[in-house]
């Protein structure tokens, strides 16, 4: 090849990629246009799915649930809602997905729904209940305060009953209460922290006087969300940027919710046992890990050697630990894995998807010749996996041998009558 040509082949190269470049913009313009646009729309008692579908219809766009949305909806893609939508799409979808705590992102052709991170607080799938206990804490506000009446004050400004738990936690509560109010904190005579000079949230503790008469209700001069108070508070000696809080499940009727602080490392362990339906099939291992760490919100950590992206696998699991679901999985790849704050993966994988021919130094893909499905816990959840060719015994390489001729012999003779 010539320098003339090498440089023809480059100019066409960069006129291609410009090329493309400008029709990806087009088409994201194109969508975002669309988004601008009103539309007017009525539902009543539809599937989510059936409901982004028909919105989608009228505005001319696709829009598609993601995996993750379709696990943080109450039901999934057969969550049920009524819904009304006038004005912009972009506007109206937002309020729609509000209620659900779903945000959209609008990709070159099509619009994508995800949970929005507020949802993070919810373990596992959420209840209506749960939602509907998650949006008070972010938008109701606390104006009155009951003075040492910490769970009375949030209920009254929730609008319903709830219980906060540790018990340290509702005396941190009761002590920011105070201060927002113009009262100092007040601690236990056996709190480390008394007679110590505090920062603003926490102030030096000073007795009552006794005797003292003092208001049982005082109005907050700047009121405050439940949120906003739980964002300071601190658990078994851990800071507040090392702690978070969660709704606990609502599991019986009649049930109170429960808002629990912990620790980061006690909230990734909770987050790790969540229990999630999965589905992958023909899936490279490096995209199903991925998925499972960002459901259990750890790092993914693959170490040199484990190319997981030349390898897929087809897997089917019900109402499994998302920690179990990742050793099962590994155990079938033959990756070695630990699972602590992260997911780290390292080994070569024992089943490989993809060979190296002899000699012409390509890479080819090797096609599936069976399936082996294993119940699990007495058929609560499969685990499936593919066979290649040289997985089989020779015995089972022989019978399928046997087998093709058999099938390819009544084909011929078929053809030939």
């Amino acid at each position: 090849m010539n320098a003339r040509n090498f440089v023809k082949i480059i100019i066409v190269a960069i006129v291609s990629v410009s090329f493309f470049n400008e029709s990806v913009q087009a088409d994201k313009q194109q969508l975002q246009e669309k988004l601008s646009k009103d539309i007017s729309i009525r539902l009543s008692d539809v599937t989510i799915s059936n409901a982004l579908e028909s919105i989608g219809q009228k505005a001319g766009v696709k829009i598609v649930l993601s995996d993750e949305a379709v696990w943080k909806l109450p039901y999934g893609e057969v969550t049920r809602l009524s819904v009304s939508l006038s004005g912009p799409l972009a506007d109206s979808l937002t309020e729609m997905l509000n209620a659900f705590f779903m945000r959209y992102a609008a990709g070159e052709e099509e619009i994508t729904i995800y949970p929005r991170p507020e949802l993070e607080h919810i373990l596992g799938r959420p209840s209506a209940k749960q939602l509907e206990l998650l949006k008070a804490i972010y938008t109701k506000t606390i104006r009155v305060y009951y003075l040492e009446q910490v769970q009375k004050t949030i209920n009254e400004a929730l609008g319903q009953q709830i219980l906060i738990s540790p018990i340290e936690v509702q005396a941190q509560l009761n002590n920011f209460l105070r201060q927002l109010v113009g009262k100092d904190a007040v601690y236990s005579k056996s709190d480390p922290r008394r007679g110590r000079s505090q920062n603003v949230a926490v102030r030096q503790a000073l007795e009552p006087e006794p005797n003292e008469p003092e208001p049982i209700e005082y109005v907050l001069p700047t009121p405050v969300t439940l949120v906003q108070l739980l964002n300071q508070i601190t658990v078994s000696g851990y800071e507040p940027s090392y702690t978070r809080w969660y709704i606990s499940g609502i599991d019986f009727p009649g049930q109170t919710p429960e808002v629990h602080v912990v620790s980061n490392e006690t909230f990734c362990v909770l987050r790790l046992n969540q229990k999630i339906d999965i589905s992958y099939k023909d899936q490279t291992l490096d995209k199903i890990f991925q998925d499972l760490a960002s459901r259990a919100g750890v790092s993914l950590i693959v170490k040199t050697g484990s190319q997981l992206y030349e390898h897929k696998l087809s897997v089917n699991m019900q109402n499994i630990k998302i920690i179990q679901a990742v050793r099962n999985i590994a155990e079938m790849a033959g990756v070695a894995c630990e699972v602590k704050g992260y997911i780290m993966l390292s080994g070569p994988v024992r089943t490989k998807s993809r060979v190296e021919s002899q000699g012409l130094g390509k890479i080819q893909t090797v096609g599936y010749v069976g399936k082996i499905s294993i119940p699990m816990e007495g058929g609560k959840y499969f685990l499936e996996f593919m066979l290649r060719e040289r997985d089989l015994t020779e015995e089972l390489k022989n019978l399928r041998q046997e087998k093709i001729r058999e099938v390819l012999g009544k084909s011929e003779a078929t053809a030939e009558k």
